[in-house]
């Protein structure tokens, strides 16, 4: 197996493992709309899914929506988190001068 291969296997674990962190982490929010907590959830089981597709050769749907759906997601779960944090003030502490 060369080299490149492998990073890239690593990268697409890596990125799975952030988007189901991501995904979690939105699903506790509980002053979200449930809609809202599970649609990055409900992103990615779309996302798996078309990529699993690749297995019985259906590789046009996982070609055009694996990675698109799994970016959204990962989007998505910044930016509930992101709007969470702004919302509640629970960012990063200010240092004073």
């Amino acid at each position: 197996m060369p080299l490149s291969l492998l990073f890239l296997a690593l990268f697409a674990l890596a990125f799975l493992a952030f988007n189901v962190a991501l995904c979690v982490r939105v699903w506790r929010l509980t002053e979200l709309p449930p809609w809202r907590r599970a649609l990055p959830a409900l992103l990615l089981c779309c996302a798996l899914a078309a990529s699993i597709g690749r297995a019985w050769g259906v590789t046009a749907v996982a070609e055009a929506v694996a990675l698109p759906l799994n970016v959204a997601t990962a989007l998505l779960g910044m930016f509930e988190l992101g709007r969470h944090r702004r919302r509640t003030g629970t960012g990063a502490p200010e240092t004073s001068a």
